[in-house]
């Protein structure tokens, strides 16, 4: 008899183990999905919130076409270096020969590490000062990166490398680790970079040349706000998605830009505030510091109640405390319902009729304890935006350590009319 399988671990980890997010789920939770609606191959997914590309890895495993986006672009880059499968493995670990060849008279170049926008970046916003990462583990960090971006190979084969040297950056190099939240620990001593580094390099390209011979679907990674889909940026099937399978973020305060810092610095797509602020202004509303005077997503669900009475209800508890970001809590709830309210609507054209759909979301209680029934606010939302609701079903529960109580994470399975 098969052991059962923890909600979030992975039961094939080919491919998808190249770079993963601590907040993503599993990929026998996709496997499932698109058992249940009878996906084949031909038939066309969307995932409009990738993250780190667990359902479309999934459905190019199984020959299902997908179509998926994302706000964060590290999140966007790993979920496109992990559905390339026509590189050459051997050319791949040929690459990192040569990266490690290079490394030490990278490594020795302080000067020229030091005006990379990365150490740039890190030591003015104080993450060096802070402890995310030591210098020495940067600099060798650095040191494979510039390696990589000197090799006279196609961008696609760098791609990969980068990919690597960015996971170890988060996983090996750096002192940060997620509970799920980010937090850092003391400075790890004697850890050898390159040399897990060129394991890791080593492993992706054994998934390769399993993963190339298996499918020959299509995938398309955009990076892209998720709350105004349009086929104009969007390549939708002819006809239209049979299916979505997505986990948008939770009203809760998990800073997805947060937890992804060091990836963004590392791709240089965060070098400053303004930056990450362009970043944080694609994503929908989830948690305080995404939070802009300009907003109005918010507008969407003014004439919905129940949003309205739970806003009131966290507002009244913030008038006592005393920091700024308690204050927005309320103003949080009724923009993410709203932004997703946005997603749902601009999303149905681009659906088959009859279409099937299933958003992994989580009840929260961050706010105050005052609990937040999302799949059923989203449930009710997405009728009024013309979908008909097939059933909210329980993912998993966990346990909230602050109250001792069980807070759930559900499947709402949706149908466009």
């Amino acid at each position: 008899m098969n052991e059962p399988i923890h909600p979030q671990s992975f039961r094939n980890g080919e491919i998808h183990d190249w770079y993963r997010l601590v907040l993503g789920y599993s990929d026998h939770l996709v496997a499932d999905i698109i058992d249940e609606f009878k996906l084949t191959p031909g038939t066309a997914v969307l995932d409009p919130f990738c993250g780190s590309g667990t359902t479309v890895v999934e459905c190019k495993k199984r020959g299902v076409n997908c179509s998926a986006i994302d706000a964060n672009p590290a999140s966007w880059f790993a979920a496109r270096v992990k559905t390339n499968w026509r590189l050459i493995p051997s050319k791949i670990t040929a690459a990192a020969d040569r990266v490690c060849g290079m490394f030490p008279i990278m490594r020795s170049s302080r000067g020229a590490l030091s005006l990379d926008p990365t150490y740039l970046y890190l030591e003015e916003s104080g993450m060096l000062r802070r402890g995310w990462i030591s210098k020495a583990r940067l600099w060798d960090i650095l040191a494979i990166k510039a390696s990589v971006l000197n090799l006279h190979y196609s961008s696609a084969y760098k791609n990969v490398l980068l990919l690597a040297a960015m996971n170890e950056l988060v996983h090996t190099a750096s002192n940060v680790r997620f509970g799920p939240e980010l937090y850092c620990t003391a400075q790890s001593r004697h850890v050898n970079v390159l040399k897990h580094f060129r394991g890791r390099v080593q492993h992706m390209a054994e998934d390769l040349a399993i993963a190339r011979a298996s499918s020959t679907s299509f995938t398309s990674i955009v990076l892209g706000d998720s709350r105004a889909l349009s086929r104009s940026w969007l390549g939708v099937p002819r006809g239209g998605f049979d299916a979505v399978i997505c986990s948008p973020p939770y009203p809760a305060e998990h800073d997805y830009t947060r937890n992804s810092r060091l990836e963004l610095a590392f791709l240089e797509h965060v070098t400053d505030l303004e930056s990450l602020r362009a970043i944080k202004k694609t994503m929908v509303r989830s948690h305080t510091k995404g939070i802009y005077t300009t907003d109005k997503d918010s507008e969407q669900v003014r004439e919905n109640g129940r949003i309205a009475r739970l806003a009131e209800r966290i507002e009244a508890k913030a008038q006592s405390r005393s920091h700024g970001f308690a204050r927005l809590y309320g103003r949080v709830t009724t923009e993410y319902f709203g932004g997703m309210k946005r997603h749902l609507r601009s999303l149905r054209p681009l659906l088959k009729r009859r279409a099937r759909c299933a958003y992994i979301v989580g009840d929260q209680a961050s706010y105050f304890q005052t609990r937040i029934s999302t799949a059923q606010i989203l449930s009710e939302i997405a009728e009024q935006a013309g979908y008909e609701v097939e059933e909210i079903r329980v993912w998993r529960r966990r346990l909230v350590s602050t109250t001792q109580r069980h807070l759930t994470e559900n499947v709402l399975l949706l149908r466009n009319k």
